[in-house]
């Protein structure tokens, strides 16, 4: 583990300005599909995985743009619901477009996400919500397919915190008719941030 030392005896002093948060920033990306509109996030960190996700969001119908930190996001004519595979396998967090996708339009094609580092994390969490939701998935292949004629609000019993699943679940019952109740939710801060997003969206989440 590497070791920080600091000397010196003095006073610390001054400012410094922290580059945004890319677990709090991905959900939020993917929440803006719900909106039928322009939706701009401040503060995003150009990195990697943010390109990757402004790259599935293009694809599935978007209009993005970046002015120095500030992002831009039109999602008021999405083409599809699909999210290319290529992207999925690059970037675990691309499943999350799974929740806005099946909330908005109704259904939602992915296939098994990879890019994970740190080994195998199975997405039946994120399944057992959506079916909780009223949602029918359906395996063809490596594919996904997420549908509903009508989500509608649930009781969500997870056995344990999931912060991607939460986050799904959230936004999936956005659009979802009734009130849904998550059961053993995640309380990261990435979370809160997401239900803030999402309450200035117009939702209703406490």
């Amino acid at each position: 583990m590497s070791v920080i030392q600091v000397q010196g005896l003095r006073s610390l002093k001054g400012e410094i300005k922290i580059q945004g948060s890319k677990n709090a920033v991905l959900p939020m990306m993917a929440a803006a599909v719900l909106h039928k509109g322009t939706t701009v996030i401040h503060n995003v960190p150009r990195i990697q995985d943010v390109f990757c996700m402004l790259g599935i969001l293009e694809h599935i119908g978007c209009i993005c743009s970046f002015d120095g930190h500030s992002l831009t996001i039109d999602a008021r004519d999405l083409t599809q619901a699909e999210i290319p595979e290529e992207y999925i396998k690059s970037m675990r967090s691309s499943i999350m477009l799974s929740g806005p996708l099946l909330g908005r339009t109704g259904n939602a094609v992915t296939s098994f996400p990879g890019g994970c580092s740190i080994g195998e994390r199975p997405i039946d969490l994120h399944l057992s919500a959506f079916r909780k939701l009223g949602a029918d998935i359906e395996e063809k292949g490596d594919k996904l397919l997420a549908s509903a004629n009508r989500l509608m609000g649930a009781d969500i019993y997870f056995p344990f915190p999931s912060v991607g699943a939460t986050e799904n679940a959230l936004m999936a019952a956005v659009f979802a008719h009734g009130v849904t109740v998550i059961h053993g939710a995640a309380k990261e801060p990435e979370i809160i941030t997401l239900c803030e997003f999402l309450n200035n969206m117009g939702a209703k989440i406490h």
